[in-house]
């Protein structure tokens, strides 16, 4: 009977009463929690998630900054360049941003060289050299002068700017023969004349030697020489003459193929000069002689003793 009574109220409510009375018979509990969706907070919502899986964040929620460029460790701070030949620095930088993110400059004058791939400076000798993707940058510098010679800066445009300094020397091949300009020996000894070539980029085609304007060699009429070659950094030609006799004075030169000369004066004595012999051999740093020279001294002994 009772459930009876209830429909037959809500029955007579729906056909009598608008809202107001709906509202009053059915009372809501209170106004909703929810806030409406709006288009504007689903386009933070997404952006939010795409931020979320492109950059990771720290412990305290905020996002982190990308990587920093860096210089590699293992980069050397000094060149060495020959002169007239091509001097290469390089520049090692990680998490570059961009292919401008590196510069070299000049110290001398802070004149700038290069910024990434692009020249910028009127001088052709100077190149830039940078590969795509690539973590070096390169300063390329064709036919090196001695005026080339200086400190180099390599610099990354962060803030602050971050600098790595490389110094060039350059190197002049030059060529001399110990104990010039005179040397002094005895007659009927051993004359040992060495040429030293230093800071050549390779050793010489060939080392060439001059009596006056004579060449000499083993094959010489003279008889009783030899001319031993030892090669590497420093290339040394020793030029032996056996039985040092009065026709062997005179100017020396020693010729490396594509260098400039060095030359000598020998004096053979009749042994009456011995204090100018004594003074000039004690302050002539000659190298003692190799086994290769001796073997050379010893066949040269069989074949013209």
């Amino acid at each position: 009977m009772l459930l009876f009574l209830c429909v037959l109220g809500a029955l007579v409510v729906c056909a009598n009463g608008g809202p107001d009375e709906v509202e009053a018979a059915y009372p809501l509990s209170g106004p909703t929690q929810h806030t409406p969706i709006t288009y504007t907070r689903l386009t933070g919502a997404l952006v939010d998630g795409e931020r979320e899986l492109g950059e990771e964040a720290g412990e305290d929620g905020e996002l982190l900054d990308e990587e920093e460029p860096y210089f590699d460790a293992s980069m050397v701070p000094s060149y060495t360049a020959y002169l007239g030949k091509t001097a290469t620095l390089t520049c090692i930088v990680h998490a570059a941003r961009s292919d401008k993110s590196v510069t070299w400059i000049r110290g001398r004058d802070l004149r700038i060289l290069t910024v990434g791939r692009y020249t910028y400076t009127t001088d052709l000798r100077f190149e830039a050299l940078h590969q795509e993707a690539s973590s070096e940058w390169t300063l390329r510098i064709k036919s090196v002068q001695l005026r080339d010679q200086g400190n180099y800066e390599c610099q990354i445009t962060t803030k602050p700017i971050r600098t790595f300094n490389v110094f060039l020397r350059v190197v002049e091949p030059t060529v001399e023969v110990l104990g010039a300009p005179d040397i002094y020996v005895n007659r009927a000894s051993m004359i040992n004349l060495t040429c030293v070539v230093h800071h050549a980029p390779y050793p010489p085609e060939a080392i060439t030697w001059y009596h006056g304007n004579k060449s000499i060699s083993y094959t010489s009429s003279r008889g009783g020489v030899s001319v031993v070659e030892e090669r590497g950094e420093t290339t040394t030609s020793f030029l032996l003459l056996q039985n040092a006799r009065a026709s062997d004075s005179g100017t020396f030169t020693c010729q490396p193929e594509g260098m400039t000369p060095a030359t000598i004066n020998l004096h053979v004595l009749n042994g009456e000069h011995q204090q100018a012999i004594q003074t000039n051999s004690s302050s002539v740093c000659v190298p003692q002689l190799s086994a290769l020279v001796l073997v050379a001294i010893i066949l040269d002994s069989c074949c013209f003793g």
